[in-house]
């Protein structure tokens, strides 16, 4: 439908293509598992590859979110890749992404960490995307933590693994 609409402008569609095409893929995955979740790893792949299998690391163990929080995190990986395409790492020829996460009891922690992306300049007002952000992990008895450092954009994320 957005392609239809966007017909006549292809530059827009053009820097909103990728990202929708994620989300989509996403989607599928979570949905591919019967509804029942999926693999950390497989979700930030399928959110992440639209720019660059290089440009980013992943690490940590197999992990299978159920589905809600899945969904969840899918979200918050989208928000910010789709910040990192347009303002931080990403948007840069030299930069780069590491997502490392770990379990301790039942508690997801996951680190987002952006380096050699351009200088983070002031930081507005929050609006949509921050508050996704801050709020996603609430129903998980989770936090949300963005730090801007000169060296790009530090976001810790920590919640509990509902039972499956």
């Amino acid at each position: 439908m957005l392609h239809q609409v966007l017909h006549d402008q292809p530059i827009v569609w053009a820097s909103i293509d990728s990202r929708m095409r994620a989300l989509s893929r996403t989607d599928d995955l979570i949905a591919r598992v019967d509804g029942s979740g999926c693999d950390i790893k497989d979700l930030l792949v399928s959110e992440l590859g639209p720019y660059g299998h290089v440009r980013f690391n992943l690490n940590g163990n197999p992990l299978f979110l159920p589905d809600k929080l899945a969904v969840s995190l899918a979200l918050m990986f989208h928000e910010l890749a789709t910040n990192a395409g347009k303002y931080g790492a990403f948007s840069s020829p030299r930069g780069l992404l590491q997502v490392s996460w770990s379990v301790t009891d039942d508690r997801l922690n996951i680190a987002w960490d952006e380096t050699e992306g351009p200088p983070v300049g002031s930081i507005g007002e929050a609006r949509f995307g921050t508050k996704l952000l801050k709020s996603a992990l609430r129903p998980f008895d989770g936090r949300t933590e963005i730090t801007f450092l000169k060296t790009g954009v530090h976001c810790t994320m920590q919640c509990r693994i509902p039972a499956s």
